[in-house]
C-alpha cells in the first residue's frame, strides 16, 4: 500500500481523513461499455448485459481478469480470445476509469497540499487496484481498500470494518469513525458507512447531469467540519 508522506499540520488535522469512492466521484463518467463494444464488436446490448452482469462477481474478487473478460468476449461472439486480448480490454476498462474529474482532482490536490488523509475506497476488480495505485495522482492518497482484494463489496459492513481497522494503524490504534469523512454516488453505500459511524455524504455521479455537483457538496461538508481546502 502506498503511504501519506506529509506531515500533519495540527494533531487535531492528523485525526480526520476523508475517504472517497472512485467511480462517479472520482472518476470522470460511469459507463465504459461503448468503449469496449468498440473494441469486441457484436451486440451491443449483449455486451452491456455481460459488462455489468458479471460485474459483481468480478468486482468481489470471485472471478478472475480471464474469466471476466472471457464471458464479455463471450456476449460479443467471440471465441477463444488470446490473453493478449483480454488484457487489453482491461487495459481499455482502465483507462476509461481513470480519466479523471477535473473538479475532482482540484479537490484531491487541495486536500493533499493540505496535508490531509486520504483514502480511496472503491469496488473494483484486483487489476483495477494495481492499475489505480501507479496512477499519478494516487501518491496524494495513504492507501486503498480495494473490494476485488477484501474479497467483499460496499454496501457489506465488512468493507467499512476493513476501512477502519487499516485507519486505526495510523491514528494511534484507535478506531475513529465519526472522524472518517466518506463520499460515494450510491445511497445504500452511504447508509451502510453511516450505520458504524462514518460520517458518510452522496456524491452524485459525474457525468450524470445531476443538478448538483458532488465536488460543491464535498466541499461544503469539509470546511463544515474544520478541514483546510485554501
Amino acid at each position: 500500500m502506498a503511504r501519506q508522506r506529509r506531515t500533519r499540520s495540527t494533531d487535531a488535522l492528523s485525526q480526520k481523513t476523508v475517504v472517497f469512492d472512485f467511480g462517479g466521484v472520482i472518476s470522470a463518467a460511469h459507463d465504459p461499455v461503448p468503449a469496449i463494444h468498440a473494441e469486441t464488436g457484436g451486440d451491443l446490448e449483449e455486451v452491456r448485459a455481460a459488462f455489468w452482469g458479471e460485474r459483481l462477481a468480478y468486482d468481489t474478487g470471485d472471478l478472475t481478469l480471464e474469466e471476466y473478460w472471457g464471458r464479455v468476449c463471450a456476449a460479443a461472439g467471440i471465441e477463444d480470445p488470446s490473453a493478449d486480448e483480454l488484457a487489453h480490454l482491461q487495459d481499455v476498462d482502465n483507462r476509461y476509469w481513470l480519466e479523471i474529474h477535473p473538479e475532482s482532482r482540484s479537490l484531491i490536490h487541495d486536500l493533499s497540499r493540505n496535508g490531509v488523509r486520504l483514502v480511496l475506497l472503491s469496488n473494483a476488480s484486483v487489476a483495477f487496484g494495481e492499475a489505480v495505485r501507479r496512477a499519478e495522482w494516487f501518491e496524494a492518497f495513504s492507501f486503498a481498500i480495494i473490494s476485488g482484494e477484501e474479497g467483499v463489496v460496499k454496501p457489506d459492513l465488512r468493507i467499512f470494518e476493513v476501512l477502519l481497522e487499516t485507519l486505526s494503524h495510523e491514528t494511534g490504534g484507535v478506531e475513529r469513525p465519526a472522524s472518517t469523512i466518506f463520499f460515494d454516488d450510491v445511497e445504500e453505500n452511504v447508509e451502510a458507512a453511516r450505520r458504524l459511524g462514518i460520517d458518510a455524504h452522496r456524491w452524485p455521479r459525474n457525468g450524470d447531469g445531476a443538478a448538483d455537483n458532488g465536488w460543491e457538496i464535498a466541499r461544503a461538508h469539509l470546511a463544515g467540519r474544520g478541514i483546510p481546502l485554501d
